[in-house]
């Protein structure tokens, strides 16, 4: 269900921000604008969502997009799937959906991308022979942790989106929010977000 009051900020600022992205073509996505709504939210989500897919890791930012797309598909959020997969792509240097599970991007990158799906799709099911699985692979505990960290971001996202009924605007809209964050990461101005 889509709520209109979600379609801008609070406050001024906010709105005039929504305003000035529209009329320059690439308007903030639902993301942002959720974020500008309830920042009590918004700010902790995006340094998670910062910390988990930006800051240091075992990962690669395109392994970490990846593993976000691969959840997103795997509860067919579409609106996460178009952006993190674009990301993906585009980092990567391949079409990240269609090419993971040919084990394109190494073992490591595989098998974690296998674990963080399975994770999503059936947790029950995984087993103490998945995670030794995905350990022969090459992936410590540190990298399959730091996976499962943007699993839980996109768990989470991914369900606030599809009950909030995100949606990107156009295709363009999409390949533009993508490489925003691509260049950007997950960080808005903290004033913003008061």
């Amino acid at each position: 269900m889509r709520l209109q009051s979600y379609s801008s900020g609070r406050r001024r600022i906010q709105r005039a921000l929504v305003g000035l992205t529209r009329l320059v073509g690439s308007e903030i996505d639902d993301v942002g604008k959720t974020a500008l709504r309830r920042p009590d939210f918004g700010r902790p989500f995006l340094d998670l969502a910062q910390t988990s897919l930006r800051g240091p890791s075992r990962w690669s930012v395109g392994e970490r997009e990846l593993f976000a797309a691969v959840v997103s598909r795997a509860n067919s959020c579409q609106f996460c799937v178009g952006t993190h997969a674009e990301i993906a792509g585009k980092e990567l240097h391949a079409d990240a959906l269609g090419d993971w599970q040919e084990g394109r991007f190494g073992p490591r990158a595989t098998a974690a991308a296998r674990f963080v799906d399975t994770l999503t799709r059936s947790p029950r099911s995984l087993t103490a022979a998945d995670v030794q699985q995905t350990r022969a692979a090459g992936v410590d505990d540190v990298a399959l942790a730091e996976a499962v960290y943007v699993a839980f971001v996109f768990n989470t996202i991914n369900r606030i989106a599809d009950a909030l009924g995100f949606a990107h605007r156009s295709d363009r809209d999409r390949r533009r929010g993508a490489a925003i964050l691509r260049l950007n990461g997950y960080r808005v101005p903290k004033f913003l977000l008061r």
